[in-house]
Parts: C-alpha cells; structure tokens; sequence
C-alpha cells in the first residue's frame, strides 16, 4: 500500500516537472497573456457598477397565551384575529406586489438618473439636476433603455441610441416623441449629458427590478424575526427602499386591525341599539304593571326562581355568541392558511387538544415550504406532507363542528332547564307571576346591555392604542460597502484564470511541435524506410473488392499486399507483425484490412491479437473475446479451441482473450514459440496485432519471430521523440527487418 503511494506521488511529480519543463520555452508568452488577462478584467471591474445591499430586521410578535384558567366564555374579548401567524406567511407577504406598490410609488422608482465620471456611468440617486415627470410610454421598447438629455443653449435635445432630435425642447415643456410623453423640469445648472431610464409602470420595476434585488428571509429558525435585504447599486436607495417597505408593512398591520375593531365597535353599536329598545321596553312594561296591580317585589320563592331563569337566558344568549364563533371560524379554515390566527378563540373555547393540532399542522406547512424550494409537488416526501396536512386540517374542522355540537347540546339543555322553571311559574299566582316573567324580561337586557356597554368600552380603548404585530429591531443601514463584484478577489481569480489558460496554450503548443506532421518530418528524423503511406481509416471503413470505382483506401492496401508479396521469401508460413508507438494511431485497424486484403486474394491468413494489455481486435470482427490467446498460453484451451472463423472464407482470428494480469510472462512462454511453428505450417500469411513500443517491452520480443516488422505512424498524432530515439532501440536488438507505415490524414502518397 505505502509502495502504491510512493509510485503514485512519484508520477504525479514527475508528470508536473514535465508539464513545467514543457511551458517553461513560452514564458514569455504565459506572461504577456497573464497580464493581458489582468488588465482585461481590471478594466471590466472598473467599468462593472457596484451593488450595496441594505438590510433591516423585524420582529413578529408571538402570541402570548392569555387567561388561560378563564372557564367562562368571554365570546367578545377576543373576536377579532390575531395577525401573529406562521413566519412562513409573513415571508410570503413581504414579498407580493400589493405591500411593494405603495414603496415603489414612495420613493419614485419610476426613473433613474445618471451621470458620466472618468469613462464610466455613475446614477444620481440624491438631487439629480432634472427631474423627469408626468411620463405616458407608447413604446414598451423604451423601458429600460437609456435616453440622453444634451444640455445647449435654450433648452436641451434627446438621444434615443443614436438619433438626436432636431428640435431643441424647452424645460417644463411637454415632450412627445413616438416612445413617450414627458415633462423635464430644470433642478439645478448642469453642462454635461444626463442619462436617464424610464422604468415603467410599478407591476413592470417590480418583476424586473425589485424582485431580483429583494432577499426577505428568516433570521434563523429559533427566532421570530424576519430579515429583509435590498439589493441596489446605490446604497442610499437600497436603505430608503428597505426603510420604506417596512414602515408600510407596519402601517398596513395597524390599518388592518384597526379596521378588526371597527368592525367589532359596530357590531356592538348594533346590538346595544337592540338591547336598549328591548331594556326600556321591558322597563316600561314592569313599571306599568307595578303601579297598575300595586306589586313592588316578588316572594322569595319568586326571586330564586326569577334568578335562575335570568341566569339561562343570559347563558343562552352567550351560545348564539359562541355558535356564531365557530360558524365563523369554519370560515376562516376554509379560507386560510394560517391556522394560528384561530388559536385565541379557540382557547377562549377550551379547547386544547385542536390547538396542539394546529402546531402541528403549522409544523407540517413549515416543512412543506422547505422542500417547495428544492422539489416538485410530486417528490414523495412532499407528497406525505400534504397528505398529513389535510388530513390535520379535516381533524381540526371535525373537532370545531364537535364544538358545535356540543354548544348546541348545552343549549339545548338550557332550553330544557328553562321549561321546567317556567312550569314552576305556573303555579304562582297570576299577578306575581306576570311580575316575574316581566321583571326576568329586564334583568336579562339589563345585564346584557352592561355586558355589551363594558365590551364596547375595551375595544375603543383597544383601538385607541392599536400597535401593530410587528417590531423594527433593527432599521435599515448600509456599511457602504459594495458586496459585488468582489475586485479583489475577482481580479485575482481572473489572473490566475489567464495565468492557467496562457499555461494550457503554451503545453499545447508545445506538444503539437512534438507531433509528426507529415512525411517530410518523418524522413528527417529516420533513416528507416516508410513501407507506405495510408489513408486514414476506422473500423467502420470495410475494404470491398466488387466496387466499381475502388477507393483510395482499397487501391492503397492492394498496393500493400504486392509490395509484402515481393518482399517475402516464403510462400507460406509469413508472419507480419504490426505494431505503434503509441496508442489510438490505427494499427489494430490496419492489420484488420491487411489481412482482409491477403485472402480476398485467395491466401489462407490468420490474424492474431497479442496485444494481451488492450485488445481491441476481436471488436472489428463482432467476435466475443471470452477465450484466445491468453486462455491457451495459461494452458486453460486447446489451441483449436481459439482459432475462430469470420465472415470471409480464408480469413481466421485468434482474439486476446481475458485480461490476465500475468500477460508479459504468458508471451515469453515456450507456448508461444510452437504456437508460430504451427501457424506457419497452416496459414500462408500470419498477421499480429502487437501492443505500442512505448508501453509495453512485449513487442520487442515477437518482433523476432516476425519476417516483417510494420511500426505504425501517425501524422499530427505520433511524438517526434519516439522516432528520434527508435534507431537506437531497435540497432541495440539487431532487428534488420523493420519498416514503418504511415496513417496519414490525407489521401496516399508516392514515396
């Protein structure tokens, strides 16, 4: 393991000093284009406007559980609804047009100002020296497009692109072209162009500007506190905007509840109308039938029973509050999202268990916003959520309507109790109890009148020091510093970028000087002689005799076989090896329609694949490589066993077989040596498929078998170094039967 490692640093660091010995020529080359880099992307970042970000953090006022040992149904402490809901919610909120409307329309976003300072263009957000107003746009083109203001003597022109009106407009003077309509108004003397952007209506600077600038978020998720970022390349306004958003959230919060308790007030100014009608007169009726039937005070037995029956329809009176209640709450759950806002009314109900469900439901919509970032509705996660959440949701509308029935059970009770004290009634005396039934009339109207005086008295001091849900912790501020671009950063990132570009240029520059590029290069560097010149080819290429009109391919490898046929001494029982200096230059290719050639022309051939380390032979004869040469050396098949036909009749293949990882020692195997012997007595040429002279050694050794030694070049692909340093290799071995054959990317060439 420690050696693997070794040999592994020992490549890595050798493959870098090689790279750097190979750049190291273009130094001066890397420099000048590191430095053209540089200054490229300084000028970039010089003319790149800077973004400021202002931020502000608010905080939403959770709900505080009040009266939580209350028994009694108090139905109008608590009716109107709580704003403190889900952060989630809020987020949502700050972020719609109908909250972003009225800031856009405070600071007057509608036009954008700018100047020219040294070269580059700079917006003038405090005090521009004009003021654009009253804009109609005919052209949505415009938007956005920057509009010149030329300042000559009596006035000023407009340039739109390149066009310069001919007319010089006057200040406050109305402005009509084929875009727009406006009214420039003079602030203060300017000599200089002023450039400006009509932006559109506040629907268009809120999808194109605002949105894209516009980062509201939560301050962490153990925290009721929203944090609300603003984007801007100016930091003055990227404040004012945040300042001013949240101001208006604010404002809309306390006109909202306001508006609840309106709605409370008049509902109790309706009903203290009808209580007052009914109170005096039930108060008429009991003093009249007092003084006509001289009864001042019912008997005791009366009394105890004129209390009690007070007391029910008192208590009935609050069952129609509290079924009212919940037929609004059903309502409000089939309308809302946030369930939160339910939760006082509820617990003014008692009812705990509902409450405990909404948390959870709450807690199930917080994780289904989550996964909405970064999933469909159809992930499955997702898809459970949802599910848990409507089924929390058609639990929590079963329990309210359990609720209900239980109201309308206890009122039903109620009604049932009152019977039976109005039975007793009956058996009083007729005077006293027409008294009684009178006097209940105005002791029940009477307390709920005080019920209602108190009522209205609590939510006018409510609404008198209405505050809203939310709180400014922290306003709007910018350090002033731009958050991108980065400069410096980038301009060491753009540097280092040019310096590695510059590097890879060089590098391959370099190796492509390294490449052969044509016969010419080949003659200078070797004195071994070019066999001949192919046409570049692929395994899809097939040699066909019948053509017509024969390829250059096909004409080229004819001319081959002749040449192989002249050189040979034996008629039978040729071996010709071809091998290649480095891979992916064609000799697994070329040895195929070299065989190919020989027995279209009648010669019994057979080609072999010892390339044992990346056979590729068996692929461009579709045969499968689960047994070869390989299998036969390590003694596992017969030799018989490994000799395969292909489509052509006099045409054999013996494929590599399996990867082994003894492969170098199976070819050095006294195996391979009667392997030839008896090839050569059964086929009149033997082709080999060798592996590339500069990977394996292999190649070395059957080379001395072979009658002809083929070494494949490749034009813009085969190193020069190999070639300068291949005479020596092969005059160490004493190899006399050597020649190369070149792949060319051009057509055949005489030699």
């Amino acid at each position: 393991m420690i050696n693997s490692s070794k040999q592994k640093y020992k490549e890595d660091s050798s493959f870098f000093l090689e790279f750097f010995r190979t750049i190291f020529p273009y130094k001066w080359s890397i420099m000048s284009i590191t430095l053209v880099g540089m200054i490229f992307s300084a000028v970039s970042l010089y003319f790149k406007p800077s973004i400021y970000e202002s931020q502000a953090i608010i905080k939403v006022k959770t709900e505080n559980p009040r009266r939580q040992q209350v028994n009694r149904l108090d139905p109008l402490g608590d009716l109107e609804i709580s704003t403190t809901g889900e952060i989630d919610q809020e987020l949502a909120i700050l972020r719609t047009f109908y909250i972003h409307n009225k800031a856009i329309d405070r600071l007057n976003l509608h036009i954008q100002y700018f100047v020219k300072q040294n070269y580059k263009t700079v917006e003038i957000f405090s005090n521009p020296p004009i003021k654009i107003k009253d804009v109609t746009i005919f052209d949505e083109k415009i938007i956005g497009k920057s509009i010149i203001l030329l300042p000559v003597e009596n006035g000023f022109k407009i340039q739109i692109k390149k066009n310069i009106s001919k007319s010089v407009f006057s200040y406050r003077e109305e402005i009509k072209t084929k875009q727009f309509k406006l009214t420039v108004e003079k602030e203060s003397n300017f000599n200089n162009p002023i450039y400006f952007k009509i932006n559109g209506n506040n629907r268009n600077i809120y999808e194109k500007i605002i949105k894209r600038n516009l980062i509201v978020s939560k301050f962490n998720d153990h925290a009721s506190l929203i944090r609300v970022k603003y984007q801007d390349n100016s930091p003055l306004r990227a404040t004012a905007y945040v300042n001013a958003l949240i101001d208006i959230y604010i404002e809309q919060s306390i006109k909202d509840k306001s508006k609840k308790n309106t709605k409370i007030l008049d509902f109790i100014e309706d009903q203290l109308l009808s209580t007052g009608e009914k109170l005096k007169v039930s108060e008429s009726k009991l003093e009249t039938y007092r003084i006509e039937n001289s009864v001042i005070e019912p008997s005791t037995q009366s009394e105890a029973l004129l209390n009690r029956l007070s007391d029910i329809e008192v208590q009935l009176s609050e069952s129609k509050i509290e079924k009212k209640l919940i037929e609004n709450l059903v309502e409000f759950i089939n309308h809302n999202e946030n369930l939160n806002s339910i939760t006082p009314t509820l617990r003014e109900l008692g009812d705990q268990p509902t409450i405990r469900l909404i948390e959870s439901t709450q807690l199930l919509q917080r994780r289904a916003n989550e996964l909405s970032m970064e999933y469909t509705e159809r992930f499955p996660e997702m898809v459970s959520v949802r599910r848990d959440i409507d089924n929390n949701k058609k639990t929590i509308l079963l329990n309210i309507k359990n609720l209900k029935a239980n109201i309308i059970n206890k009122e039903k009770n109620l009604r049932i109790l009152k019977k039976e004290h109005e039975e007793s009634l009956k058996i009083l005396p007729t005077k006293e109890k027409q008294l009684i039934h009178l006097q209940r009339n105005y002791e029940v109207n009477s307390r709920m009148y005080s019920y209602l005086l108190e009522k209205k008295s609590e939510n006018e001091m409510k609404k008198v020091a209405t505050i809203s849900d939310y709180e400014i912790i922290d306003r709007a501020y910018s350090n002033g510093i731009a958050i991108k671009p980065k400069k410096v950063t980038n301009l060491a990132i753009n540097t280092i970028f040019s310096f590695v570009l510059a590097s890879l240029i060089a590098y391959f520059r370099s190796r492509m000087r390294d490449r052969l590029q044509n016969i010419k290069d080949i003659k200078k560097l070797t004195s071994l002689p070019i066999y001949s010149v192919l046409p570049h080819s692929s395994k899809e290429d097939k040699l066909d005799i019948m053509e017509k009109n024969p390829s250059q391919l096909l004409k080229s490898f004819r001319q081959l076989r002749t040449n192989i046929n002249f050189t040979c001494e034996h008629k039978k029982g040729n071996i010709i090896l071809l091998t290649s200096s480095i891979i992916r230059e064609g000799k697994t290719n070329v040895i195929s329609n070299l065989a190919n050639i020989f027995q279209m022309a009648n010669y019994k051939s057979i080609v072999v694949d010892l390339d044992l380390y990346r056979p590729k032979l068996h692929e461009n004869f579709d045969i499968e490589n689960d047994r070869g040469i390989s299998t036969y050396l390590s003694g596992e098949e017969s030799l018989q066993s490994i000799i395969l036909d292909t489509d052509s009749p006099n045409l054999q293949i013996i494929p590599a077989g399996p990867i082994k990882p003894e492969a170098s020692e199976l070819i050095l195997s006294d195996k391979l040596n009667q392997l030839f012997i008896t090839l050569k007595k059964r086929y009149d040429y033997v082709f080999i498929d060798s592996s590339p002279l500069s990977l394996e050694a292999d190649s070395l050794y059957l080379m001395q078998h072979a009658d002809i030694n083929f070494i494949m070049i490749q034009e813009m692909l085969t190193p020069k170094s190999f070639i300068s340093d291949l005479e020596d290799t092969l005059s160490a071995y004493q190899f006399k039967n050597i020649t190369l054959l070149v792949n060319s990317k051009k057509n055949n060439k005489k030699i």
